[in-house]
């Protein structure tokens, strides 16, 4: 299968978003999804709203967000452009303990989940695993990377060292091993708060709170923004993400 993004993939994918700013602005005019025309940083945007925002993003955004942040030591952002400077490792939350995006969407294998009670050289961990890990085949952990977070492989590379250096996962023989253990139902819900699109990317403001005993007292008291597009890869589209940041930030 083709892993790499073709010139003619991303040719499809502007003329996709284009074609959908299009049809969007012509269904507002004549009553149908809803969208507004706003500014932003100078910028035209077009905002979308109800039936227009497609619920596949809020889909890929749930899962990022419920997961990034507790594979990655509570970092409250992700910026593609500096994924390889060690403030953040996005290859440790695709090969975590609960990844970050649902593996099953893309075109690739799914991990393993070991608990056999096999032990895994101690020397290539922080801690003992107790006989649970997970194995992702690399070369599909590196695809995500690339192609849904838009990594660099310079900046893979950098990740690849780091998260050895910190004893997070190895690799080995074409495998990623990272430690398993249980991991409770994060209790969040999260609604999207705006949704606007320049026929490129897509801005996305959206908010969550926290379950407790009594939902309908939380409330949304945290909001976050997120920078994505629409990416076309062998005839099949996949959000990837730009950039990220959460609000506040502690």
């Amino acid at each position: 299968m083709n892993r790499q993004i073709t010139r003619a993939g991303v040719v499809r994918a502007a003329a996709f978003l284009t074609a959908l700013v299009m049809l969007l602005t012509a269904a507002s005019c004549g009553g149908g999804a809803e969208t507004d025309e706003t500014s932003d940083n100078s910028s035209s945007l077009i905002e979308l709203k109800g039936p227009a925002i497609p619920e596949s993003l809020k889909q890929f955004l749930v899962c990022f967000s419920d997961w990034y942040e507790m594979e990655d030591d509570g970092r409250s952002y992700y910026d593609s452009e500096k994924a390889g400077d060690g403030s953040t490792n996005i290859l440790r939350c695709i090969v975590g303990n609960m990844p970050c995006v649902e593996w099953e969407q893309y075109p690739v294998a799914k991990y393993e989940e070991v608990w056999d009670g096999k032990r895994l050289d101690p020397k290539k961990w922080a801690k003992a695993t107790g006989g649970c890990y997970m194995v992702f085949d690399s070369e599909d952990a590196d695809w995500i990377a690339v192609n849904i977070f838009n990594v660099s492989q310079d900046d893979l590379d950098a990740m690849r060292r780091q998260g050895q250096k910190e004893k997070w996962f190895y690799r080995d023989k074409g495998k990623y091993y990272t430690p398993a253990g249980g991991v409770g139902d994060p209790l969040t819900e999260y609604r999207l708060s705006s949704v606007k699109t320049d026929g490129t990317k897509y801005y996305v403001t959206y908010e969550s709170r926290f379950l407790y005993d009594e939902p309908e007292n939380a409330d949304y008291d945290v909001s976050y923004n997120a920078e994505l597009a629409v990416r076309t890869i062998d005839g099949k589209d996949y959000w990837t993400l730009y950039r990220y940041s959460r609000n506040p930030a502690e």
